[in-house]
């Protein structure tokens, strides 16, 4: 059944322990990480951060946050008006209006989860985690719709961009971190474990 508020799988039934936004769907609660001020919107700049704390480099954060902002049309999708948001912030209320075709069907068009579909990933790759990039590229493949290169692109960037800042030093996305990005709890983990290195090394 679709979960609203929690990402589970067969190994965490009850979703992240201590998740403090209980109230916003999965899809929700994914990109909540990039609202800085807990506005309810995501400027370029919020997304730029977001990515600079997750460890991506100047040009890359710049890339996707033009991308994501400037080119893929996602703040005026998630407007409650006709008229596009000056500042081209993304609406996160509104957020489920992105969802595009070919790709893996874990977040409903209401951005609720489907734990199903999760365990369905690990069927595709045989194995419960992502053990490189050629296991991400299996993925885009095996959900790609027949004449949809858009969905395509989306889905290439968004697993690109999750194996890039959750693989471990084997370069291994673990089943964990794959159903805690649903959440949005990787991110937040990931950000909290770089400021903590930093601040290690600064005083060694």
């Amino acid at each position: 059944l679709p979960r609203a508020y929690q990402a589970v799988d067969k190994q965490s039934p009850a979703g992240s322990e201590g998740l403090a936004i209980p109230t916003m769907t999965v899809l929700q609660q994914h990109c909540g990480f990039w609202d800085r001020d807990n506005d309810g919107r995501i400027y370029p700049l919020d997304t730029y951060r977001g990515c600079r704390e997750l460890g991506m480099s100047v040009l890359l954060s710049l890339g996707f946050t033009w991308l994501l902002h400037f080119t893929l049309l996602v703040p005026y999708m998630t407007q409650d008006s006709w008229i596009l948001h000056p500042y081209l912030c993304i609406y996160l209320k509104n957020i489920h209006r992105i969802k595009h075709a070919s790709d893996s069907g874990v977040f409903d068009e209401e951005g609720r989860m489907y734990p199903g579909k999760l365990e369905q990933i690990w069927s595709i790759l045989g194995a419960e985690e992502l053990r490189s990039y050629g296991d991400v590229k299996r993925l885009v493949w095996a959900n790609k719709d027949v004449g949809d290169p858009i969905g395509w692109m989306a889905s290439t960037i968004s697993w690109s961009l999750l194996w890039w800042v959750a693989r471990d030093e084997s370069g291994v996305v673990s089943r964990e971190a794959l159903r805690s990005c649903y959440d949005g709890t990787l991110f937040y983990h990931i950000a909290e474990k770089r400021r903590a290195r930093a601040l290690s090394s600064k005083y060694e």
